[in-house]
């Protein structure tokens, strides 16, 4: 089986956080552009699974009321996202010996790498997002309506004792059901 690039976790940590941050978006600030011709700018937005936030800003808006145009031209109102992070930052600490630790052969003097014998590990892994949405009229270029910061975030704790005890505190909804479903392929 070929490993994709990021894992399923990741991915799902970081879509998490995007939903989190676009859900903080005042409903009423939605709320006018109900009924507009809008066009989605994504002219300041190079980020971490950018198609994901567009489609879920599109998402939005539709569900908002707001007539979503793929083309500049056709708008009314121009909405503009932008992002200052959206990323994933983990860390770990093993009380033990460390899958990265060897020993000199005695012999040839090589490293020798140990296996990882840890009495106690712990792995936090930790998604965020921070993002900015404008609106403002297409043709006058007037002022709609600023988000200012929209924050999400989300994490994903694993913690091991003696090899043998094994938990995982998360709070992406996705992450806690596949772990009941992959208790009962056990």
């Amino acid at each position: 089986m070929t490993e994709p690039a990021r894992s399923l976790a990741e991915e799902l940590l970081v879509s998490t956080s995007i939903d989190r941050s676009l859900s903080s978006l005042d409903p009423e600030a939605i709320g006018r552009l109900k009924g507009f011709k809008v066009f989605i700018s994504s002219t300041y937005i190079k980020t971490l699974d950018q198609e994901y936030l567009i489609g879920s800003l599109r998402d939005l808006l539709l569900s908002n009321g707001a007539l979503v145009v793929d083309a500049l031209e056709d708008a009314e109102m121009i909405v503009e996202i932008r992002s200052g992070a959206n990323s994933l930052d983990n860390s770990t600490a093993t009380l033990g010996i460390s899958e990265d630790q060897s020993l000199p052969n005695p012999v040839t003097g090589a490293p020798v790498a140990l296996p990882e014998i840890a009495f106690y590990k712990k792995e936090n892994n930790y998604a965020a997002t921070k993002i900015a949405i404008i609106a403002y009229q297409a043709k006058s270029r007037e002022h709609v309506f600023s988000s200012g910061t929209l924050l999400g975030g989300a994490y994903d704790k694993h913690f091991q004792l003696l090899g043998i005890l094994r938990l995982r505190f998360t709070d992406v909804p996705e992450l806690r059901v596949l772990k009941q479903i992959n208790r009962r392929f056990r």
